[in-house]
């Protein structure tokens, strides 16, 4: 069964002046909003990729620094008399262990502020406006 959608119109069906431009501006109101929405998903779009791929750097930078501080796990404890490689080694691990414990310290307060603020975050605008 098909249905068909088309008005019959007669040659002596008229349609006013008046008529036919009220559908015309209703059409073209319509057409105006479409692209609109158009616009404001393209937006968002380049939006969502821009912070999808500065996710992807932040994950990459982990993976990279995660890499890093692997190599720690094959090391071996100093023997117990205390020369100065060992010494220095000793240092270099504290060092590291610091700086671990800094990031980590960093990316906490991090993400309290965030949740403090992930009201007033735009995704993907970055530093002031």
């Amino acid at each position: 069964m098909e249905l068909d959608m088309k008005k019959d119109i007669k040659s002596t069906d008229k349609i006013s002046k008046g008529t036919l431009h009220e559908i015309l501006l209703d059409i073209k109101y319509r057409l105006d909003h479409l692209e609109d929405i158009e616009a404001d998903n393209r937006s968002l779009m380049v939006k969502l990729i821009k912070q999808s791929n500065s996710v992807v750097k932040f994950l990459a930078q982990i993976d990279i620094e995660a890499e890093e501080h692997m190599g720690l796990e094959n090391m071996k404890l100093p023997d117990i008399n205390k020369s100065a490689e060992n010494l220095e080694k000793m240092n270099n691990i504290k060092e590291l262990f610091d700086e671990f414990m800094d990031k980590k310290r960093d990316l906490k307060e991090l993400e309290e502020e965030l949740e403090k603020h992930k009201d007033d975050i735009t995704p993907g605008q970055l530093g002031e406006s």
